[in-house]
C-alpha cells in the first residue's frame, strides 16, 4: 500500500471474511483506541501484475505489490529527502563519486532467512545482466565498482559525476540471492512468482487476474499493524462508488465526479475521509513520431493549440486538476516556470495547419495535396472514465479545426503489449507519474526506444539528448536546472506530447482507519503505521 493506495480502484468480496454487507454504525468521531494489530484493508488494482518482480514486468501493478513486498537500502520521506531504509546509513564522498551503504544489524527476509549485503549484490547484478530484460538497468550500468566488503557494507563508485546516483538505490529493491541463483537466466527467476522480500508484507495469495492477498511480516524493519491487505483486480471504475457504498472497499481513489457531486452524502461522511492534493502525475496525448503524418511539429503544435485545457478539465475533471506544459511538476525546483501551456487559439490552430500544407476539404476535414483526409486514432485503455472523456472532448477539439479522430479503447494488458510495447498506435492518451529525482533520461532520450523501455514515441532530437546527459553529468543543482530548463524548452517547441493536465489526487479511506498524515509524498508513505483500534475492527483475516 505504499505505493499501491493510488493506483487502487476497488473491491469486490471474495469470501464473507473479506467484505461487508453494510456500513456498521460506528461513530468514528469518537476519539480513537491505541494502536493494534488486526483487521484486512480492502482495496484493488486496476489492472493485474505480468509477474511479481517490477524490473522485469514495468508496470504500476506490479510496482504497488513490490512496494509492499521489498524494500530498498534507502528511501523517500514524507517530505520527499532521502532517508535509510534497509541501511543504517549512508555516506556521500565530498566529489560524489564514493557511496557507502551501511546496513542494519539483524535483518531477514520473511522467510526468516538473513539478509545481507550479498543479496544486495545478486540483485544488482542480476540487474545489470546484459541478457535481463529490464529498462531499469542504465543507472546501474554508471557504476564503476561495487564491493561489499563485509555482509554489511555495500560500496559503489562512479567514474564521473552522475547526479542521479544516490537516488536510484532508492529504487533498487533487494531480492534473496539464494532464490537469484536458483536460475540461470534472471528473466526465468521463480521470484516472478512467489515473491520472497523484507518489506511489510508477503505474499499469501496470487491469483492471476483476480487477486492478491497480502499478509503482514511480523520480521520487517517496517511491520505494519494492519494484518492483511486484499486487493481485487477490478479495472472498471463505473462499479468503484456502489462497492464503497455496500461497505466493501476501504480506500480508493475518487473519480472527480465523485469527489464534487456525491461525497456529501451521509453514508459517505459517516464512514470515509477525503484527501486531495496536486498529484506528481500528468495525462499527455503523445504521437507516434514515425508516422508521417506527425513528423512535422506545425502539425503537432496546430493540435495543441486546438485544446482548451481549462476547458477539458472542467469536463473532464469537474476542475479537479491543472493545465500542464512540462514534464515536471509544479512548484519543483526542476520546473521550469517561463513554460506555458500552449492557450486555446483556434485560429492559429488553422493556419499552422495550412502552413503545413492542409487545406479543408469540401466535408469541412482537412486533405493534403494528395485530397487524403487528415485523420488518425488516438489509443488508450479501458475502464479509466476520466481518460475515455478526455479523448471524447478532445476528439470535439480537434473536429473544430478540420481533423477526425477516431478512438480506440483496450484492455489494460492488451493495450500495454501489443499496442504500447510494439508500438503500433499513431497517437495515445497515458499518463506518468513521476519520481522525486527529475531524471528524464529514460522516458527522452534517444537510446530509449526498444520495445521494453519507456521513450515510447520515439523521440530524437540531439540537442535535448546533450541537455539530457548534461543535467546528469553535475552534482550543482543550478547547473542541472540550467540543462533541463533547456530541455523543457525544447520539449515545448516540438511538442511530441500534447501535455494536457495534472489530477489532483482525491483519495477516500475509511474512517476507521487511523495514523494518516498527509504531507508531500501524498498519504501512503507511512502505511506501516496505520492502524485500525481493536473496538473499530471489522475484517477477519482471510487465511490464518
Amino acid at each position: 500500500m505504499r505505493s499501491a493506495i493510488v493506483l487502487a480502484a476497488l473491491a469486490l468480496p471474495l469470501a464473507l471474511g473479506a467484505c461487508k454487507k453494510e456500513h456498521a454504525q460506528t461513530d468514528y468521531t469518537a476519539a480513537p483506541g491505541p494502536a493494534a494489530i488486526g483487521d484486512v484493508l480492502n482495496s484493488a488494482l486496476t489492472a493485474s501484475p505480468a509477474n511479481l518482480v517490477p524490473y522485469l514486468a514495468a508496470d504500476t501493478a506490479a510496482s504497488a505489490i513490490a512496494g509492499d513486498i521489498y524494500q530498498a537500502m534507502i528511501s523517500y520521506d514524507k517530505n520527499l529527502n532521502l532517508v535509510p531504509e534497509l541501511a543504517e546509513s549512508f555516506t556521500v564522498s565530498p566529489d560524489g563519486l564514493h557511496i557507502t551503504f551501511k546496513l542494519k544489524k539483524g535483518l531477514t527476509f520473511s522467510d526468516s532467512s538473513p539478509l545481507t549485503s550479498r543479496d544486495v549484490s545478486a540483485t544488482f547484478h542480476a540487474l545489470i545482466n546484459p541478457e535481463t530484460k529490464t529498462p531499469y538497468a542504465d543507472d546501474y550500468l554508471r557504476v564503476s565498482k561495487f564491493e561489499t566488503p563485509d555482509p554489511l557494507t555495500v560500496r559503489v563508485s562512479y567514474k564521473e559525476a552522475f547526479a542521479p546516483g544516490l537516488s536510484s538505490w532508492a529504487g533498487l529493491i533487494v531480492m534473496p540471492a539464494k532464490v537469484i541463483a536458483q536460475t540461470k537466466s534472471f528473466n526465468d527467476t521463480k521470484l516472478k512468482d512467489q515473491p520472497l522480500g523484507s518489506g511489510p508484507y508477503a505474499l499469501t495469495r496470487w491469483r492471476r487476474g483476480q487477486d492478491v492477498l497480502l499478509t503482514r511480516n511480523p520480521s520487517s524493519t517496517k511491520a505494519p499493524f494492519i494484518a492483511q491487505q486484499y486487493l481485487r483486480i477490478l479495472p472498471d471504475q463505473s462499479t468503484q462508488w456502489l462497492e464503497m457504498k455496500a461497505g466493501n472497499l476501504d480506500t480508493a481513489p475518487l473519480t472527480p465526479l465523485a469527489y464534487t457531486r456525491l461525497t456529501d452524502a451521509d453514508w459517505f461522511k459517516n464512514n470515509y475521509a477525503t484527501y486531495r492534493y496536486l498529484s506528481s502525475a500528468y495525462t499527455y496525448l503523445g504521437f507516434n513520431l514515425k508516422d508521417p503524418l506527425f513528423a512535422d511539429k506545425r502539425v503537432r503544435q496546430a493540435l495543441s493549440y486546438a485544446v482548451d485545457r481549462q476547458g477539458l478539465i472542467n469536463a473532464a475533471l469537474f476542475g479537479q486538476g491543472e493545465p500542464l506544459a512540462s514534464i515536471f511538476k509544479t512548484g519543483t525546483w526542476a520546473y521550469n516556470t517561463s513554460i506555458e501551456p500552449y492557450p486555446f487559439n483556434p485560429e492559429k490552430a488553422r493556419d499552422l495547419l495550412k502552413q503545413a500544407g492542409w487545406t479543408m476539404g469540401k466535408n469541412g476535414v482537412l486533405v493534403n495535396s494528395k485530397g487524403e483526409e487528415f485523420r488518425f486514432t488516438l489509443s488508450t485503455n479501458q475502464g479509466n472514465e476520466v481518460r475515455l472523456k478526455t479523448a471524447q472532448i478532445l476528439q470535439k477539439f480537434f473536429a473544430d479545426v478540420g481533423i477526425v479522430m477516431d478512438i480506440r479503447v483496450q484492455e489494460w494488458s492488451t493495450f500495454l503489449t501489443n499496442t504500447v510495447q510494439q508500438r503500433k498506435f499513431q497517437t495515445l492518451l497515458m499518463g506518468w507519474t513521476l519520481p522525486a529525482e527529475p531524471d528524464p533520461y529514460d522516458v527522452w532520450h534517444s537510446s530509449k526506444t526498444a520495445p521494453a523501455e519507456f521513450n515510447i514515441i520515439s523521440f530524437n532530437n540531439k540537442e535535448a539528448d546533450a541537455a539530457i546527459v548534461a543535467s546528469r553529468s553535475t552534482f550543482v543543482q543550478a547547473e542541472r536546472k540550467k540543462h533541463l530548463d533547456r530541455l523543457q524548452e525544447i520539449l515545448h517547441d516540438e511538442q511530441p506530447y500534447l501535455w494536457l493536465y495534472a489530477p489532483y489526487a482525491l483519495e477516500a479511506v475509511h474512517k476507521r482507519i487511523v495514523g494518516i498524515q498527509p504531507a508531500p509524498a501524498g498519504i501512503s508513505y507511512n502505511f506501516d503505521e496505520w492502524y485500525v483500534p481493536k473496538n473499530w475492527q471489522l475484517r477477519p483475516l482471510l487465511v490464518q
